[in-house]
């Protein structure tokens, strides 16, 4: 039989949580000693802004430098194991519990009598929740095999990092412009008020955020993240109770947390409005900014990573799109399409390309190198009077034959007769081409002697206009 520790009473859980929580308010405080302790507590956060503050403060006490963590079974099921011997890092689990009242005494309906378990289903007797907290236990990245079995922390936690191209800030914005949408505020494009050096300002009673147009485009990616964050956090109602130094310091700390989440270029963001700020600020006060940064900031980094995601997954679906398939892939889609043949002339289908059967001579034309891929998957399907259709498939690197007609002939993957067929069906198309490009060549000649003929003929009048006049002088 396995061995049971002895179960903890209601007193010592309640004093487990107070030692482990003592000395947090100093924790806390000492996040505001100096803008350079403020920074490095702003980068931790970006990395477990899905935590409380609390949590935070807790995960950041116990272990240095934390750059991931998760549960046991969180790296478990990753894939990932725990090394032997190593502590967990204590965290706060909040618990709700139900209750219900029997004789003024609020009772766990974990603890309740059948007879009041039936009355409760029957919704007789009330019940009302209270969240209490029991200690959990979580893990950093470093105390795992994860390293040695090359997971990332990217891989495991999904995190994205902006690589500084223009693509990346464009879909940024793209992302940014749905959080503000979100917010009910429009981002426009002219400023209704001269900006002048400033590189944005949001005005959330007219709902508006504008960015400077002198703004480079990597630059009004952190411009509208510090923007959005005056959006979400400083509504009329709150921005009463604080002060010009208070809302810009939190909104520079939302733009330095979701900053550095996407590895977004952070030397040129200032924390200078601590000083100010902090003088005789209450421990109380100092917590409840950080909490609505970590808030603000975890919402922001959802709505970013919810955009990236499906950025990823569209990718991922034109990556399979244009995938090239296996021969046996191409030969089983051949003879399915082939059975639905009724074509009078060679028909071709390339992977990546095509949308439907094409005459062969038509898609044999087409220019290759317009196209992503590096191989050049296809199938003809050749009918033939009296006889069943003569289906091929192949592929080939992009580059190694002209087009797929070059394959089939010096491959030898058709005999001479097809190969006859197929050049006829090629030429007559080049010759369509060719005859198409005659006649409009044609038109556009005879367009610009029209033209010609018309500017003679009116300077032939301005001619005779003149010499009638002369004559009459």
């Amino acid at each position: 039989m396995a061995f049971k520790g002895k179960k903890k009473t209601p007193e010592e859980k309640m004093k487990e949580i107070e030692e482990l929580t003592a000395g947090m308010d100093q924790q806390i405080d000492s996040y505001f000693v100096s803008e350079t302790a403020m920074r490095e507590h702003l980068a931790f956060m970006a990395n477990f802004y899905n935590y409380s503050q609390r949590n935070m403060t807790l995960i950041d006490k116990q272990f240095m430098g934390a750059e991931a963590v998760g549960s046991f079974n969180f790296w478990k099921n990753k894939g990932a194991a725990v090394q032997k011997g190593e502590k967990g890092i204590k965290i706060l689990v909040p618990t709700p519990v139900q209750f219900y009242k029997k004789n003024g005494i609020d009772v766990p309906v974990s603890s309740a009598s059948k007879q009041d378990r039936e009355l409760i289903d029957r919704k007789q007797l009330e019940t009302t929740k209270k969240t209490f907290f029991k200690i959990g236990h979580v893990f950093e990245y470093t105390q795992t095999n994860a390293r040695e079995l090359n997971l990332s922390v990217s891989e495991i936690f999904g995190k994205y990092h902006r690589d500084g191209s223009l693509e990346s800030s464009r879909e940024m914005m793209a992302a940014l412009n749905k959080m503000a949408t979100k917010l009910d505020f429009i981002i426009v494009d002219e400023s209704p008020f001269e900006l002048g050096t400033a590189k944005g300002a949001a005005a959330p009673s007219e709902k508006i955020i504008a960015l400077n147009p002198r703004n480079t485009e990597f630059e009004n990616v952190s411009v509208l993240i510090h923007e959005l964050a005056h959006a979400k956090m400083h509504t009329p109602e709150r921005a009463k109770e604080l002060s010009t130094s208070e809302k810009e310091f939190q909104a520079e700390m939302v733009a330095y947390v979701v900053a550095n989440r996407y590895d977004i270029d952070t030397e040129d963001f200032t924390l200078s409005y601590l000083a100010n700020w902090t003088n005789g600020a209450a421990l109380k006060d100092k917590e409840q900014l950080l909490n609505e940064v970590r808030s603000t900031s975890s919402e922001f980094i959802d709505e970013i990573d919810s955009h990236f995601d499906q950025v990823k997954e569209k990718e991922q679906l034109q990556e399979k799109e244009q995938s090239v398939p296996s021969d046996l892939e191409i030969e089983a889609h051949a003879l399915n399409r082939g059975k639905e043949l009724n074509a009078s002339e060679p028909v071709m289908y390339i992977y990546g390309i095509s949308t439907e059967l094409r005459p062969f001579g038509e898609m044999n034309n087409l220019d290759f190198d317009q196209y992503k891929q590096e191989q050049i998957a296809y199938f003809v399907a050749i009918p033939s009077e009296g006889k069943e259709t003569l289906l091929i498939s192949s592929q080939y690197e992009k580059g190694e034959y002209i087009h797929p007609l070059h394959q089939l002939e010096k491959e030898q993957l058709v005999d001479k007769e097809s190969v006859a067929t197929l050049e006829t069906n090629y030429h007559d198309e080049l010759l369509k081409q060719d005859d198409a490009y005659i006649q409009s060549f044609a038109a556009r000649l005879k367009t610009e002697i029209h033209k010609e003929e018309a500017t003679a003929t009116d300077k032939n009048k301005k001619l005779s206009k003149i010499n009638t006049i002369e004559i009459e002088r």
